[in-house]
């Protein structure tokens, strides 16, 4: 682990309880991110119309919600039990392509209070939400991916760190040049192990809910960290210089 100066978060992880694609119970990630030296994590599970054909057996979006919050739930427990933040966020694809979009500064009344927003557009989804929730680009270039909706979310992650794909890293930073008032992110995207601690942002204090990280985010108080990608952290520094100049 390099040298942070701050609060190091990673605000793309997924737990089994919840994400089919997950392999870590919620407990273990918080765990392993403690053993890793961070200070916390934002729990993204997915919220996708697949999910939904698993799990809303009886069209009940209470008790959807119920199941979509285990993961965080059982992972706040743990990381209030170890001292590791454990911040509630969401991953959203909607039915039009395969597209994934980060979203935070939200709670679980949140979630229960908007139904079925993953069965909307993603153009939809911008211009209902766009002015309360921070709307980030997952991995936009994933495995070959061209379809970017550039004017329907506030920025992009342009480092992915999950290792099993082709997560097309310098198409995104590609697409921040081309949209400098986008905000840029870096996270790990925890499945399984090893996927852990790849990724992540330095924050100037530490965080403990959705809103605050979203204050952080928006206020550009946070810096990239990937000591994989540190070209990627370099451009994300060089570009900020350029904008204040």
């Amino acid at each position: 682990m390099n040298q942070v100066n701050g609060y190091l978060y990673d605000p793309h992880t997924h737990t089994a309880e919840t994400s089919k694609c997950g392999h870590l119970p919620a407990a273990e990630v918080v765990d392993r991110y403690v053993a890793k030296g961070f200070t916390g994590l934002v729990v993204t599970d997915h919220l996708h119309p697949e999910y939904l054909s698993r799990v809303d057996t009886q069209h009940n979006w209470d008790a959807v919600m119920d199941h979509y919050l285990s993961g965080y739930h059982a992972s706040k427990a743990r990381g209030d039990q170890v001292g590791l933040d454990v911040i509630l966020g969401a991953e959203l694809r909607f039915p039009e392509n395969d597209n994934d979009y980060l979203v935070y500064g939200i709670d679980e009344q949140w979630l229960r209070s908007n139904p079925y927003v993953c069965c909307m557009s993603a153009r939809e989804f911008f211009a209902k939400f766009h002015d309360q929730v921070l709307i980030i680009h997952a991995h936009p270039y994933r495995d070959g991916n061209t379809v970017v909706f550039e004017d329907a979310v506030h920025g992009s992650e342009i480092i992915n760190g999950n290792p099993r794909h082709d997560n097309g890293n310098d198409k995104a930073l590609a697409l921040c040049r081309r949209h400098p008032e986008y905000y840029r992110l870096a996270g790990s995207d925890t499945h399984q192990a090893g996927d852990e601690a790849r990724s992540g942002v330095i924050l100037p204090r530490r965080v403990t809910d959705s809103y605050a990280y979203k204050a952080l985010i928006e206020h550009m108080e946070f810096h990239l960290w990937s000591p994989e990608n540190q070209s990627f952290v370099d451009a994300d520094e060089q570009m900020r210089k350029e904008r204040q100049a």
